[in-house]
């Protein structure tokens, strides 16, 4: 795994899905012996004057309380974690910007999959699809039903994009910092159109198409056995839509890797119908590798 002074990144809020983040989180920096950076956003507060002007009020007793709260989730994190060095932050402003910030230093980013206030809809809104996309290091997405103790495997979803292999390079990191199997799995189905003026062809060969989804999986994962000789390595094809042979896939991983764009029915993972639900109903953390 990547080692040094980055930090991993956690947004939290005090949420059920934002403590279950922390505590992955927690888990992934210790397997990294890097610091776990804690922050908390807050919306500037404004109240309306007599005269119907917004005007700010008081933050410092807001900020205060929101150090209690890191302070709690800190002490948590310590008696699970003695060595771990935490660094916590409560700050105004807009949580995408916010975060987006803090990532430019992360090694990664990790948040719940739901949340309360701005962070209630860090995933399926506008928020999550900021942060996800424009981030400068992979994010992690935990579920809230998510508990520690794994589900045996890592599974990585493969379109032969560059973004693909940014992934793969990313789930063969955590499978052998794990000690867990590796399944690259790949969704194959009849051509579709992926945006105006695309044209179906009038005649095309199933069997043709299937040999080649099984070349694209199996040269994304070539290559790999040399660098990380312990990683035990499946391959799975499967005719479907991408987002049902993830959540399948997930359902017995310990972590599902994707990139963050790609082509095909992959192309719109993070922004389209794909992500929504994928990070709804996928049971494993998810994690968006750019």
């Amino acid at each position: 795994m990547t080692t040094g002074q980055k930090y991993v990144l956690v947004g939290y809020d005090g949420s059920p899905a934002a403590k279950k983040a922390t505590q992955w989180a927690a888990a992934e920096a210790v397997r990294r012996h890097a610091e776990l950076r804690l922050v908390h956003v807050l919306g500037l507060p404004m109240v309306s004057s007599p005269m119907g002007f917004a005007v700010p009020i008081e933050t410092e007793p807001l900020r205060a309380a929101a150090k209690r709260l890191l302070r709690e989730v800190v002490e948590e994190l310590h008696a699970e974690h003695p060595g771990l060095t935490v660094r916590v932050g409560a700050e105004f402003g807009g949580t995408a910007p916010t975060l987006l910030q803090e990532a430019t230093n992360a090694q990664l980013a990790v948040v719940g999959s739901r949340g309360l206030g701005e962070f209630r809809d860090l995933v399926s809104g506008s928020v999550s699809a900021h942060v996800a996309t424009h981030a400068t290091c992979p994010v992690v997405v935990v579920p809230a039903q998510w508990e520690p103790g794994g589900r045996g495997e890592v599974a990585v979803g493969i379109d032969g994009s560059a973004t693909s292999t940014a992934a793969v390079d990313f789930a063969f990191e955590q499978a052998q910092a794990r000690n867990l199997p590796l399944t690259a799995v790949m969704a194959w189905h009849d051509p579709v159109r992926t945006g105006p003026g695309d044209l179906l062809p009038l005649v095309y060969d199933l069997d043709a198409l299937e040999q080649e989804s099984a070349a694209v999986l199996a040269e994304a994962v070539a290559g790999h056995a040399e660098k990380y000789p312990d990683v035990t390595v499946r391959r799975e094809l499967v005719r479907g839509h991408a987002d049902d042979v993830l959540i399948d896939a997930a359902r017995s991983a310990e972590l599902l890797v994707v990139g963050s764009r790609g082509r095909g029915a992959f192309r719109g993972l993070l922004l389209g119908s794909t992500s929504r639900s994928l990070v709804h109903y996928a049971p494993c953390p998810v994690a968006v590798v750019r």
